[in-house]
């Protein structure tokens, strides 16, 4: 991926939208003329920008990316994956989230993998054939979720890297949230990032809380991401902060890549002034974590609940798909338990006193 769109992109593209409909929204508050004609009606970049249907689906992708790894590689992997489904008729948003260690067949290919893995097939095909990297990568990851929605098409993308988000937050005062449980560090001394209990986060605690997939694993921290999401959203918009708009725009402007209009992320700044949060619905793709043997090595997936994901399109988007058989994983090489995550609809264990150890991706140490 390209260093210059993805400085510091990491896995918080969860709160990518309300951020942005918040700073647009400043745009079209203190630039009115930028958005309407004389005669009050929309123009300039809001009218250039209308979208031409009532639902609109975007991507919210969170890469892997910080500083260290930057040092060492040129691509990374979308750890986050949420589609933002907006019914502007209805007045209502949808966020479906997709684990990143779904198994799937990679779009353009015959090979089943990580669905988070599909931007470096896209990657290296370009590569090999001297195209953008980076587009192509952007493009197979968009067209393997498209597959998995059984054909909904995704329109735009949002990407948003780590360090905006902490100056976003701070800049808008933190996020009051009931924490469950505390949130430590992965190795060794065990440090305390986050305290369990009603409390301001401010950015870099919001950062350690999103991240934790300590209990619960990728469903529990999606299903997190979610919910800090709507609360985030409800609390900015509640509070009217008109004064901070400008630097949080200027933050979000430098730090976020996307492929919607000026004009279109206006429209959905003024859809956001008008959105109830308590028509934002949020969902899971549920599964169960397997090991399967791969280049001499067991690797962890997450094979979808086929019956969950056809049940969860049909509720958000009213469309019937096609049941599909559910893939088989080779044998991992050591025979091992597998595990059943929940899904978000379902009981997430209870959080430790003592949370576990935290996967490798986690906080200080770089992905191996």
């Amino acid at each position: 991926m390209r260093k210059r769109r993805l400085k510091l992109a990491t896995k918080v593209a969860v709160i990518t939208l309300a951020l942005a409909l918040l700073s647009f929204t400043a745009a079209f508050l203190f630039f009115p003329k930028y958005f309407f004609n004389k005669s009050g009606n929309p123009g300039g970049a809001a009218a250039a920008g209308k979208f031409d249907t009532d639902r609109v689906n975007i991507v919210l992708l969170g890469f892997d990316r910080d500083e260290i790894r930057g040092k060492s590689s040129d691509i990374f992997r979308p750890d986050t994956i949420m589609i933002a489904s907006i019914d502007f008729e209805d007045r209502k948003v949808a966020l479906l989230s997709i684990p990143r260690d779904s198994y799937v067949k990679i779009a353009g290919t015959e090979i089943y993998d990580k669905i988070n893995h599909a931007y470096m097939y896209g990657y290296h095909e370009a590569a090999a054939a001297g195209k953008d990297k980076h587009q192509a990568g952007m493009e197979t990851t968009i067209r393997t979720i498209e597959d998995f929605l059984g054909g909904i098409p995704i329109h735009y993308y949002v990407a948003v890297d780590m360090e905006g988000v902490v100056e976003i937050v701070d800049q808008v005062g933190g996020v009051y949230f009931d924490v469950k449980y505390p949130i430590r560090t992965k190795y060794g001394t065990g440090r305390l990032l986050v305290d369990k209990g009603y409390q301001l986060l401010d950015g870099r605690k919001f950062l350690y809380y999103v991240r934790d997939r300590s209990v619960g694993g990728d469903f529990g921290r999606a299903s997190r991401q979610q919910e800090i999401l709507i609360e985030a959203f409800r609390q900015i918009k509640a509070r009217g902060q008109l004064k901070d708009i400008p630097a949080i725009y200027r933050s979000v402007q430098k730090n976020v890549e996307t492929n919607l209009s000026l004009g279109q992320i206006a429209q959905l700044a003024i859809f956001g002034l008008r959105l109830d949060p308590e028509d934002i619905s949020a969902h899971v793709f549920p599964g169960s974590v397997q090991l399967a043997a791969r280049n001499g090595q067991n690797v962890s997936y997450v094979v979808i609940n086929e019956k969950r994901r056809v049940e969860i399109i049909k509720e958000v988007f009213g469309i019937d798909v096609p049941l599909r058989p559910t893939p088989a994983l080779p044998p991992p090489i050591i025979d091992e338990p597998q595990e059943e995550i929940p899904g978000p609809s379902e009981k997430l264990p209870k959080p430790p006193e003592e949370p576990p150890v935290l996967p490798s991706d986690e906080f200080e140490t770089p992905i191996g």
